[in-house]
């Protein structure tokens, strides 16, 4: 935790160098507008943040559009193993009330 917050604070510490020593260094831009002297490391911030919006958004367009997810298909197998312990179930009662009915069968005739 003291690891991180102590990267974060150099890489702060480097932006806000970097941003400092380039405020000389103006371009111009177009976005629906001229401006004029825009320095060129606010241009790159101002870049970085329409990337990480637009991943974002693809990001969130990607997961509306994709197939739904295993849960489906993992309540379905649930379901089949389900109605195979069921039938087997079922099948188990079947044989115990032969096995009993074949002993009262037996049984009668002794009487």
């Amino acid at each position: 935790m003291v690891v991180t917050l102590v990267l974060i604070l150099l890489i702060v510490i480097f932006m806000a160098f970097f941003i400092g020593l380039n405020l000389n260094n103006v371009c111009t831009f177009w976005f629906f507008k001229t401006y004029t002297e825009l320095p060129v490391s606010v241009l790159a911030l101002i870049a970085f943040g329409a990337g990480i919006i637009f991943a974002l958004l693809f990001i969130l367009v990607a997961k509306m559009k994709a197939p739904p997810t295993d849960a489906e298909e993992r309540a379905a197998r649930k379901l089949q193993k389900k109605a195979k312990a069921e039938e087997k179930l079922r099948l188990a009662k079947e044989k115990q009330a032969e096995k009993e009915a074949k002993k009262v069968k037996d049984r009668k005739p002794e009487e």
